[in-house]
């Protein structure tokens, strides 16, 4: 087996849980929303049945996220419910910044820096933040920041390039903190440049994947560029890729919908491109945090508290959904408002390390944390 692999995609704005993993016959769900922003149990536009047990509960996946089901019922998708945050905060910025940070006290960098510094993998490639910042789950690390590979060459077909590089090694090789990052820069450019460019064509050859991507899903162009460094024997062990737009304080029933289907459609062909590669790699699903439960008036929800979180891959056993619900009748709710955590969401990273990725020791990268597996590799 090759060294595994974990991708993690952030949905940014805060996901609404109860609209993506529905308990559809609640009748506490049904009075706190409008039919537009509930899942459905009966007719045309009914939700995916899960017919999973999780307290006796009739949860579907929202309508769009077919593909989602088809993932979670062919035993390679596990839903996690009632995720998130031990402590409350409904600001965007500073539920980010502590879920990637995912540690109290002095502990430097985020989760996926700190597994990177502890593990310390090799080849050229080990990990990559798709876009155009790194996120901070890889704060502490050297990983790259690109939207897609063709970033990383440095102008390989602008007659500057022998110069710009002459001119970087010249003058930064022996910088004692400088030296060895613009070194490792050229090393990276040089082997992108020999596997990637096409001289006679002056571009980049291009990436041919086994299925089509849908066309209409901003999640489309950086999973292909996940796939593209994973089968091109880069060493690549973490990448990241941030998916927003789920803020949905107005007009969520359109908005909502056609986020989740991008998701459910360009992970499902990220899935299928990625053929016998599926055996090491896994791929974490979270957001910040949910909505409110009940909507509105602008036909949306607010920031709330408990969220849901995906891990796609066929090392966990799948088919399942997990966690512990705690309800939605109003002593149950938190500030009685919100769908209360009841996992904290560093359990489920914590498992996907060390049954995935084979962290042994999880106070190097969770510290101060005791671990309560949910139970996805059990």
């Amino acid at each position: 087996m090759a060294e595994p692999v974990l991708v993690v995609i952030f949905l940014r704005g805060g996901a609404d849980a109860l609209n993506l993993v529905s308990p559809t016959a609640d009748p506490d769900y049904i009075a706190a929303r409008p039919e537009a922003l509930r899942v459905l149990r009966k007719g045309d536009g009914a939700g995916v049945a899960l017919g999973d047990g999780l307290a006796d509960v009739d949860f579907r996946l929202h309508p769009l996220a077919v593909d989602l089901g088809t993932l979670f019922h062919a035993g390679d998708l596990s839903l996690l419910h009632a995720t998130g945050l031990r402590e409350a905060t409904r600001s965007h910025f500073d539920a980010e910044a502590r879920i990637e940070r995912a540690a109290e006290g002095a502990a430097a960098g985020g989760w996926l820096g700190r597994w990177l510094a502890h593990v310390r993998p090799g080849g050229p490639l080990p990990a990559l933040a798709v876009g155009t910042s790194l996120p901070d789950s890889l704060r502490g690390s050297r990983a790259a920041v690109a939207p897609d590979l063709s970033e990383l060459m440095l102008a390989p077909g602008n007659w500057l390039a022998p110069a710009l590089r002459a001119r970087l090694a010249a003058g930064f090789g022996v910088h004692p903190t400088l030296g060895p990052t613009i070194q490792e820069l050229l090393s990276v450019s040089s082997l992108f440049q020999d596997r990637f460019w096409q001289a006679d064509t002056g571009a980049m050859r291009s990436y041919a994947p086994s299925t089509p991507y849908p066309e209409d899903s901003d999640l489309s162009s950086p999973l292909l560029t996940v796939a593209q460094a994973l089968k091109s024997g880069l060493g690549l062990r973490i990448a990241t890729v941030d998916y927003g737009g789920w803020d949905t304080h107005a007009h969520q029933e359109g908005d909502f919908a056609a986020r989740l289907s991008g998701l459910s459609r360009a992970l499902m062909a990220f899935w299928r491109d990625l053929g016998p590669l599926q055996q090491d790699v896994s791929v974490v699903v979270q957001s910040e945090f949910g909505r409110r439960l009940r909507a509105n008036d602008s036909g949306g929800t607010d920031h709330g508290r408990a969220g849901a979180m995906m891990v796609l891959g066929p090392q966990a056993r799948g088919g399942r959904l997990l966690g512990r619900w705690p309800g939605l009748h109003n002593a149950a709710l938190e500030e009685g408002a919100d769908l209360a955590v009841t996992t904290d969401y560093r359990d489920v990273l914590a498992e996907v390390l060390t049954g995935h990725m084979g962290l042994t020791d999880t106070e190097a990268v969770f510290p101060g944390l005791r671990p309560q597996p949910p139970g996805l590799f059990g």
